[in-house]
């Protein structure tokens, strides 16, 4: 009866883990509703759940596991869990009600397209729009409401929703006209609460499991012995770039293409220095923040007054994408700098105060045209500008720059970033693309690698002053990623934890962290933390992670948001380094050292699970905070909870004798990170869904 109920559990289980990975494929091809109907919301899938719920309980009793209490109350969460979303599935209902200004509803309509009738009425007094500081990039989105006829006035705006009479109501569009309003609409009295009562149950109990006597984690942290190997001799690299034998393009001295990075620009939706644009732009057009010696400033400086001379440098195109759109999109880039149509130079107030940024070539508000002089400059500087670099006449090209400065100055006096933000981002566009600390890393990393499959199968140890030495490095190459992500933060106004740049050089700002706190420990963590953090940096340096500060979105405007994404990525950056550790395992000849490798990684395996768990459940909190609804099988949260299934099973050793295995061990824990990538990668180029942005 025992074996039969843990084949049911984990054959389940199992089973479930395959039709979610074949449902986000369904939900790509056939749309959302396809996949709710024919697994998500299937009996089939419901049954495969509550089998793996019920047959793991009775088989964890039929083992005495309620005496390890925490490791009980770890599976009881999730049977909780998972009942709470019984509860909101069969009882809970949801939908949307579109609300005009000063006209009063009290019928939503449901997600399958019926209508529903509220206990009471809503009236939409005002919808606004509220923008960033000097941008046209939305910050929030209010609306004033009335409940009638108890006349209670409420403001709802993204992640501030309105609790009434059972149900809620969350910001989720509005009309173009802004007169009208789309709430989204929830009504799941007991649901909720049994999910989150399984939740705190879940967190309550991994954080016990670490301190609970004889749990599996503090069993094989003993076998773990400090006495490890690595290191090597380190050479930096330091990566030149080869110069091009051709004549050089024309650019303007570097004094006076500085005086232009200087100006400010309406770039992005937002006010920022005009060296970021121009970095920006050379970095698509040549994959490269520079061209041989000249700067980004130069470059693009060199396109507006040397077109000539730059028309016929050839920008970096991929072999895949010749002759398709964008290989034309970097040509159409650069007609728009030289026609001056991408550079909003020239805030212009309109008549009711608001300053709104402007090109030479835009159509000018009725306060610029009513203002000959204004229009005049607007429409001429740059041509002014042009004449006295064609005689070189370099002071007087730094006045009229200083010109257009000054009046930037005065126009959008109370908009523009502080000096000290300005002086934070040119210092940032200088860092960001870590290029010769990747390439540091990923070399000493491979070196180490390498020299630690050696002494493992000769039973040696690295000395103490190799291990020191590579801890320096380690530090600095710490202290580098902390200011780039510091002044990234600064500049941007936001935890750096949303897009592609911030989230690789996140993950090796903790690989690096990971590094310095467990090297005396765990010496193996050197070698694995220097190959996680270099290639993570090589992605952030790709020419296609452009790593342009933004606004950030309304909805990912939440406290939760930073601590959600940063227990992501340090699983996801454990769940690199037991991959890097199972490649060296498979490569080492002693079987003693594969075992010993396998108790690494074991370490390892328990938190990095329980931050994914932890982060994955914390983020549909965030959900339900935001959206309306704490689960709803998007791409993103229905990867994240395989990869938590797919790793979990590899802490089930006790029960599953392959993991038992050294060798089967590491392979697995190589292949199972591909579920990682998916998660990531996987999700945001193939999959899309809600979390597509990140």
């Amino acid at each position: 009866m025992s074996k039969l109920t843990k084949y049911l559990s984990y054959g389940s289980a199992a089973i479930a883990t395959i039709l979610m990975m074949a449902a986000t494929v369904i939900e790509r091809l056939h749309g959302p509703e396809t996949a709710l109907k024919w697994v998500y919301h299937s009996p089939v899938f419901m049954v495969l759940w509550a089998v793996a719920a019920v047959c793991g309980l009775i088989w964890l009793v039929s083992r005495g596991t309620p005496k390890r209490f925490f490791t009980f109350l770890l599976h009881v969460s999730f049977v909780v869990i998972l009942a709470g979303a019984l509860v909101t599935h069969l009882a809970g209902k949801s939908g949307e009600i579109h609300l005009r200004t000063g006209e009063p509803s009290s019928v939503f309509v449901k997600d399958d397209g019926t209508g529903s009738d509220l206990p009471f009425s809503l009236r939409l007094d005002e919808f606004a729009v509220e923008y960033h500081k000097g941008s046209m990039a939305p910050s929030d989105y209010r609306s004033e409401l009335t409940v009638l006829p108890s006349e209670e006035a409420f403001t709802i705006s993204m992640n501030n929703i309105l609790k009434f009479g059972g149900y809620r109501f969350y910001q989720a569009d509005y009309d173009e006209d802004l007169q009208g309003s789309i709430l989204a609409v929830s009504y799941d009295p007991w649901g909720i609460g049994i999910t989150y009562c399984g939740y705190i149950l879940l967190l309550v109990s991994m954080i016990g499991f670490f301190f609970q006597k004889e749990s599996a984690f503090r069993n094989v942290l003993r076998r773990v012995s400090g006495a490890f190997v690595i290191l090597a001799a380190m050479v930096l690299p330091q990566s030149l770039e080869a110069r091009d034998a051709s004549v050089a393009p024309k650019v303007l001295p570097r004094e006076v293409s500085d005086s232009f990075g200087e100006l400010y620009v309406y770039y992005n939706d937002r006010i920022c220095p005009f060296e970021t644009q121009a970095r920006d732009y050379c970095l698509k057009a040549y994959g490269k923040a520079g061209l041989g010696d000249a700067d980004a400033v130069q470059v693009i400086t060199g396109w507006m007054f040397y077109y000539d001379s730059w028309k016929d440098v050839p920008f970096k195109v991929k072999a895949k994408d010749v002759g398709t759109p964008r290989e034309s999109e970097k040509g159409h880039l650069q007609r728009n700098v030289v026609s001056g149509e991408a550079l909003k130079l020239y805030p212009v107030a309109d008549g009711q105060g608001k300053v709104k940024w402007y090109s030479s070539e835009s159509e000018l508000p009725e306060t610029a045209l009513e203002d000959k002089e204004l229009s005049a400059f607007i429409r001429s500087v740059m041509d002014l500008t042009e004449q006295s670099v064609r005689e070189e006449d370099w002071d007087e090209v730094v006045r009229i720059v200083g010109k257009i400065r000054q009046y930037q100055e005065k126009t959008a006096a109370g908009l523009l970033p502080s000096a000290g933000k300005v002086s934070a981002e040119r210092l940032y566009n200088r860092l960001a693309r870590p290029r010769v600390p990747f390439m540091a890393s990923i070399t000493l990393g491979m070196i180490l690698f390498i020299l630690m499959g050696v002494w493992l199968s000769r039973g040696r140890k690295p000395s103490s002053a190799l291990t020191t030495a590579l801890a320096v490095v380690s530090a600095l190459l710490f202290l580098y990623l902390t200011l780039t992500l510091g002044l990234r933060w600064f500049v941007s106004g936001h935890a750096p934890f949303v897009g592609s740049y911030s989230v690789m050089m996140l993950m090796a700002w903790l690989s690096t962290i990971a590094i310095l706190l467990l090297y005396r420990r765990f010496p193996l963590i050197q070698p694995l933390g220097f190959l996680l953090a270099g290639f993570t940096m090589l992605m952030a340096s790709m020419a296609g992670a452009n790593p342009r500060i933004t606004q950030m979105m309304p909805v990912l405007q939440s406290p939760l948001l930073s601590i959600h994404v940063l227990s992501m990525m340090m699983s996801y950056t454990l769940f690199g380094l037991v991959a890097l550790n199972g490649i060296l395992g498979l490569a080492v000849r002693s079987d003693g050292a594969r075992a010993k490798l396998m108790d690494v990684s074991l370490v390892v395996l328990y938190p990095a699970v329980f931050l994914l768990t932890f982060g994955t459940f914390l983020g549909a909190v965030w959900a339900n905070i935001s959206w309306g609804t704490y689960w709803a099988w998007d791409p993103k949260e229905t990867w994240a909870l395989i990869t938590i299934l797919v790793y979990s099973v590899t802490l089930h050793g006790g029960a599953l004798r392959p993991f038992r295995n050294p060798r089967f061990f590491h392979l697995y824990s190589i292949l199972a990170f591909l579920s990682v990538l998916v998660t990531y990668f996987g999700v945001n180029l193939l999959l899309g869904g809600m979390h597509s942005y990140v």
